[in-house]
């Protein structure tokens, strides 16, 4: 394993895509520039909206800030993958770590800070994330988390930890993930440039959007590098592929993304004893789709089959370049799956018919 630099962190970019978000911008943008941190850039992508989006972020750049804003204007929606990388295009040269932060994310003031100093404690960390607690509070009144993390299980299904619970029940301390969430969370550009795609991108754009974390985050442990829970940085998180920004199109991605993500970094050797689960879950979950919103099932399928080739090169690349052997990653970070109570969550949704899946249309590409 390489050895790892020790040098500060310094400079930070703050990486922020929106997709028709006008209505979340501003509130952002202020979380952002209220941050304590000093050494801090930040890069908005605006990605082709059409909603004011571009006219409201040219005023917000005009503004005296703490600090400095920059702003990208894409002719099309690139996606979140896309979108990120032409945020790191644009962003200032020197940039010890990048924080990718969602539109609907709005972290406290010292939250940048505490994950500055999480990184610079530990050379080997590639990123981290703080306490996302969700902006909108339970039907009982009480606050709910977001994420402590990304989990991943033996069957190949990936969740953001001690997401839903009462935020009084969440007691974590400091410690290891199997990797971050993409909605608000730092990394090294260390680790970032070591792990980027041999075509120069970081996400991988072929997911456009959704389970791109995920991916980052096995590549990052095949290199050897870790990622970290910090509770000491809070943020608030809408969590927007559900409500009113659930659509077909991010069941669509949602339901191909994670196979596309499976044949990038999997096989049957490492899959093993977890075939059956990863069979039946994967059936179910196109069932699911094929009764709760039947027009994202088709472009489902194609989104797969159309993936699946360059999937399976990124895969050829990522055994010729990591050097943390696959089964290590998965013996250490895929825990046991609890499928009596999975069933029952699925069942739930089959029943609700999706609600809150809203249109059909595809955003512009």
């Amino acid at each position: 394993m390489p050895e790892r630099s020790r040098t500060p962190v310094g400079l930070v970019v703050a990486v922020v895509v929106s997709w028709r978000q006008v209505h979340q911008l501003a509130d952002c943008l202020a979380a952002l520039d209220a941050q304590t941190y000093p050494e801090l850039a930040i890069v908005v992508v605006e990605n082709a909206s059409g909603d004011g989006s571009a006219e409201l972020l040219a005023s917000l750049a005009a503004e005296r800030r703490r600090h400095p804003l920059h702003v990208v204007v894409n002719p099309t929606n690139r996606g979140f993958a896309g979108g990120v990388h032409d945020g790191l295009v644009a962003a200032p040269a020197g940039a010890g770590a990048v924080w990718l932060v969602n539109v609907d994310a709005a972290p406290a003031p010292d939250h940048l800070a505490a994950l500055v100093a999480a990184l610079d404690a530990d050379p080997s960390c590639a990123a981290v994330q703080g306490l996302l607690v969700r902006s909108e509070v339970g039907p009982d009144g009480i606050e709910v988390a977001d994420s402590t993390g990304i989990e991943a299980t033996r069957a190949r299904l990936f969740r953001d930890r001690d997401a839903g619970r009462a935020l009084g029940e969440v007691a974590r301390p400091a410690g290891e993930v199997f990797g971050v969430t993409g909605a608000c969370a730092l990394f090294r550009s260390d680790a970032l440039e070591q792990v980027r795609w041999r075509d120069g991108t970081v996400l991988t754009e072929d997911l456009f959007a959704y389970f791109d974390d995920v991916d980052l985050a096995w590549r990052l442990q095949r290199f050897g590098w870790r990622c970290r829970f910090q509770p000491a940085a809070v943020a608030t998180h809408e969590r927007g592929g559900a409500g009113p920004r659930r659509s077909a199109f991010v069941e669509e991605l949602n339901a191909a993304n994670r196979l596309l993500v499976l044949a990038s970094h999997d096989r049957w050797r490492t899959i093993g004893g977890s075939a059956p689960l990863v069979l039946i879950t994967t059936a179910l979950k196109f069932a699911e789709l094929a009764v709760t919103v039947p027009r994202a099932f088709g472009p489902a399928l194609r989104r797969l089959t159309g993936g699946w080739h360059a999937a399976r090169e990124r895969h050829r690349e990522l055994e010729e370049r990591a050097f943390v052997p696959a089964d290590e990653v998965i013996a250490r970070w895929f825990g046991p799956f609890d499928g009596v109570a999975w069933v029952r969550t699925w069942w739930r949704r089959i029943r609700g018919r999706a609600p809150g899946v809203a249109g059909g249309g595809r955003p512009p590409r």
